[in-house]
């Protein structure tokens, strides 16, 4: 069978499901892309048996068919070509040929029958969550997951949804981000799910684009669901408990200083200029309303100044400085709030004033 599709029509579903495709699968299937054409829509499935990800888009042609093919080669193959340009795909039994311009290309395919199927999703909630408002949850929180930790459950994004709120959490043990808003939820009981880093990387990039104001979330016992206008995610969760987050957030607000947030940014970017390597350690000696902040590495060392409001005690305090410039990107607001540890907590709580909807806990370290 022959078929002809434009690269204006198949580029853009091929870049939004090939994050999923490994260098190395563990199948060779796993490669390859699902292109299916029914009802003058194209429809690209991606999976590496984990996540599996779907972009349908309306064509012209008529035919119906389906083949798999390398899907890095067909991107690679395609990708510095004109939109208009017409794609020829030559459909046998174990080859595929494309035709474009002047070039020829043969590619091996396997039996559509040989692609994993879609997982059966059963006994899911539903959740209904504003496009944007579920973007700036995810950006303002997901860098604080684990990568690659022995612990399973640090290396993805928590969400608890109850009736009334949504709460999203991530943390690598050493640092936590807490964001949470307000919305009513047709739910029975208390939902919680962990999503994995892979999963939640490529829903970042599918909600960076446009689309439909409001989408569906499905939670099952086993997977994330969400659809989009055109784009479907249905990803594996990850088996385990999370942290009790609640546990690590100060609740005595007595040694609380407020800080400039830019000004606080700017000293602690120039002070990162000399940190150890291994540590990335950072000293706030607090004392006289200011903060003097001390970095020091073998090729030398910073010495910097802040001003602080409602507090005067002394104390010296050291940080992963990259932990502190992470969260200071994030929060937007001109001052902020800094907890400082007392006897009732070890950890430190950041966040800015006039908005509780995010709350930064970063762990103090010894240098």
């Amino acid at each position: 069978m022959n078929i002809q599709l434009t690269v204006g029509e198949l580029l853009e579903p091929l870049q939004t499901v090939i994050g999923v495709v490994e260098n190395k699968p563990t199948l060779p299937i796993l490669s390859h892309v699902l292109i299916q054409l029914k009802d003058s829509e194209l429809t690209l499935t991606t999976t590496d048996m984990e996540i599996e990800l779907h972009a349908s888009k309306k064509v012209q042609t008529q035919e119906e068919v389906s083949f798999t093919i390398y899907a890095k080669d067909l991107i690679d193959i395609i990708r510095k070509l004109k939109e208009e340009t017409i794609i020829e795909f030559i459909i046998e039994e174990s080859k595929i040929y494309i035709k474009t311009n002047n070039n020829s290309f043969e590619l091996n395919t396997f039996n559509t029958q040989d692609f994993p199927e879609s997982p059966k999703i059963i006994d899911s909630e539903t959740v209904n969550i504003n496009r944007t408002v579920l973007k700036e949850l995810i950006k303002k929180t997901s860098f604080s997951m684990g990568n690659q930790d022995i612990r399973a459950y640090l290396n993805g994004l928590y969400f608890e949804v109850n009736k009334d709120n949504i709460i999203v959490v991530a943390t690598d043990g050493h640092r936590l981000s807490i964001g949470e808003i307000k919305q009513n939820n047709n739910l029975a009981s208390q939902k919680t799910v962990i999503l994995p880093r892979k999963a939640v990387s490529e829903l970042n990039k599918i909600l960076e684009k446009d689309g439909d104001a409001n989408i569906d979330i499905h939670l099952s016992e086993n997977y994330f669901h969400l659809k989009t206008d055109n784009v479907t995610v249905v990803s594996r969760l990850i088996d385990g408990n999370f942290p009790n987050y609640a546990q690590v957030i100060p609740t005595n607000y007595e040694n609380t200083a407020i800080i400039n947030r830019q000004e606080f940014l700017d000293n602690l970017q120039q002070a990162s200029i000399f940190v150890e390597e291994r540590t990335k350690g950072v000293k706030l000696a607090f004392k006289d309303s200011q903060i003097n902040i001390f970095s020091h590495s073998e090729r030398g060392q910073a010495k910097a100044r802040v001003t602080v409001k409602n507090f005067n005690k002394e104390t010296d305090i050291a940080f992963n400085i990259n932990y502190l410039i992470s969260v200071l990107e994030i929060l937007t607001t001109d001052e902020i709030n800094m907890v400082l540890p007392s006897e009732n907590s070890q950890s430190c709580l950041l966040s800015s004033i006039g908005d509780e909807r995010y709350q930064y806990v970063v762990m103090p370290m010894k240098i």
